[in-house]
C-alpha cells in the first residue's frame, strides 16, 4: 500500500474543486449517513458563547458550519474558510437557502495562512480537513493564534485502527470499495488519495502530542467505529 501525503495546496484545491458537485451525495453514500450523526456529535459540543465568533476551516460544502450556525445563534458571527472555490461555491448555495439570519460567511483561505485576527474566535472546528493540510503543525499554530483564551477547537478526523478484524476490513474498504464507488460517480483518483491519506495522518498519540506542543490540552475524545473515526474537543490555555 502506498502512502500518500498531501503534496501542495494547489493539487489539494485542484482535487476538491473536481469532486465538488458530488462530494455531499459520496459522503452519505460512503458513511451509510454516519458522517451526518458525526458532525451532530462535533455541533453538540461548541460551547455556548452569546456574542461569540464562530471559525469552520475546510468548511467544504459547509455542512458543519451550518449545523452550529442553526444550533448556536447566540454567536454573532459564523465563518466559513475553504482552499477550494468550488466546495465554497456549493457552500454558498446551501448557505443562501437555508434561511438564516444572518447567512453565515465563506471565504477562500488556506488552514495554514488564515488571514484573521489574534484571538478574534471562541470556538473553531475542522472536519476531515486536518489530514488534507501539507503544513498540519503549522495549521495547528494558526488554529491557537486566531482563538481567544479558552477558545475551543474541535476536531472530527480519521485514524488507522489498532490491527485486527477492524483494521482489516477498514483497509479493504477505504482502499478497494470507495476508490471503486468513487471512480464510477466521482473522480477515481481523489477517491483513491482520501483514504491513502489517512495512513499518513498523525495517530491519536501523535495528535495529542502535537495539540500540546502548540498549547492546547485535550478535553475529551469521542471514538466511532472502534477509534477509526474520533472527535477531539482541545482548549486553548488562558496564559
Amino acid at each position: 500500500m502506498s502512502i500518500q501525503r498531501p503534496e501542495s495546496e494547489a493539487k489539494i484545491a485542484a482535487m476538491f474543486d473536481r469532486v465538488a458537485p458530488r462530494y455531499d451525495l459520496l459522503n452519505r453514500l460512503l458513511s451509510a449517513r454516519q458522517d451526518q450523526r458525526w458532525r451532530r456529535q462535533l455541533t453538540a459540543m461548541v460551547p455556548y458563547r452569546p456574542g461569540g465568533r464562530y471559525l469552520d476551516v475546510a468548511t467544504g460544502t459547509g455542512d458543519v458550519l451550518l449545523s452550529v450556525a442553526r444550533a448556536h445563534t447566540e454567536y454573532q458571527e459564523h465563518l466559513g474558510v475553504d482552499i477550494s472555490g468550488e466546495m465554497l461555491a456549493e457552500a454558498q448555495k446551501k448557505a443562501t437557502a437555508s434561511g438564516l439570519a444572518p447567512v453565515p460567511q465563506l471565504r477562500q483561505m488556506s488552514a495554514e495562512r488564515l488571514v484573521l485576527a489574534d484571538g478574534a474566535f471562541d470556538c473553531l472546528s475542522i472536519s476531515f480537513g486536518l489530514r488534507n493540510v501539507v503544513r498540519r503543525d503549522q495549521a495547528l499554530r494558526e488554529f491557537y493564534r486566531v482563538l481567544g483564551p479558552g477558545g475551543v477547537l474541535l476536531i472530527l478526523e480519521f485514524f488507522l485502527p489498532r490491527k485486527g478484524l477492524l483494521a482489516w476490513f477498514f483497509q479493504l474498504y477505504f482502499h478497494r470499495i470507495l476508490p471503486f464507488i468513487g471512480g464510477l460517480l466521482s473522480d477515481r483518483e481523489a477517491y483513491r488519495y482520501l483514504p491513502e491519506s489517512v495512513g499518513s495522518f498523525y495517530t491519536p498519540e501523535a495528535m495529542r502530542e502535537a495539540l500540546y506542543q502548540q498549547g492546547f490540552t485535550v478535553a475529551t475524545t469521542q471514538s466511532y467505529l472502534f477509534g477509526a473515526c474520533r472527535l477531539i474537543q482541545a482548549v486553548k490555555g488562558c496564559n
